[in-house]
């Protein structure tokens, strides 16, 4: 059963779910959403209701399978969904870790394991960063062109999602040393809104986009 419909008041949806803010984001609203309710709000925003809710319920429940993927959802409308999602892991959330990591390093000195646990994460970045280019040079041109052969679905999303849980495991069982515990949890902080956010993008990967290429494989 989905969590929201076109009557629940977006605001409120927001304010139960803060990990929404950029989902709604790449769907094209901004914050400022007023008290109306999901339907209004998407209307006044031209946007399309049945792919809004789709998109928030499969990001936040775990059990909610959107209906007929393949036949109600637009290539164009997945495709820019998800590139809006990939440029935010490119331009704000891995620079963000990045920044983190590198003030922890500087003011924590040497007596302690963060380089290590910074070099298992840069290893993440490049596989991380590598998806990303998959999908912009092969997997979105692919969809938007239509193409009916065979469509590379990578799952190194998956592998990416288990290394950043890992890579929390490791700052909390595994840190040894002296080091600044206000960046370090800011480090910390940034790594889990990022597996946080990869864990609920790949069942919308795997419950809408998934759908969509095996329409076209079929088709």
């Amino acid at each position: 059963m989905a969590l929201y419909n076109r009557e629940s008041r977006l605001s409120e949806a927001i304010m139960s779910h803060p990990s929404l803010i950029p989902v709604v984001n790449r769907l094209g609203i901004r914050l400022g959403v007023g008290d109306g309710n999901i339907g209004e709000v998407c209307s006044g925003c031209g946007i399309d209701s049945d792919f809004f809710l789709s998109v928030i319920n499969t990001f936040l429940d775990e059990e909610y399978f959107p209906a007929n993927a393949s036949g109600t959802f637009s290539i164009a409308k997945t495709v820019d969904y998800l590139r809006k999602t990939n440029n935010f892991y490119l331009m704000v959330q891995l620079p963000n870790i990045d920044r983190h990591f590198a003030s922890l390093i500087e003011r924590s000195g040497v007596d302690n394991n963060i380089e290590l646990l910074r070099k298992f994460y840069q290893d993440m970045r490049s596989q991380l960063t590598e998806c990303l280019r998959h999908d912009e040079e092969v997997l979105f041109p692919a969809l938007v062109d239509g193409v009916s052969g065979k469509i590379e679905f990578t799952s190194g999303y998956y592998e990416v999602e288990e290394k950043l849980h890992d890579l929390l495991y490791f700052f909390v069982e595994h840190l040894t040393g002296k080091y600044d515990l206000n960046l370090c949890t800011a480090v910390v902080t940034a790594v889990f809104s990022l597996e946080k956010d990869i864990c609920q993008n790949n069942r919308i990967r795997n419950r809408i986009l998934l759908p969509i290429i095996e329409s076209l494989q079929t088709s």
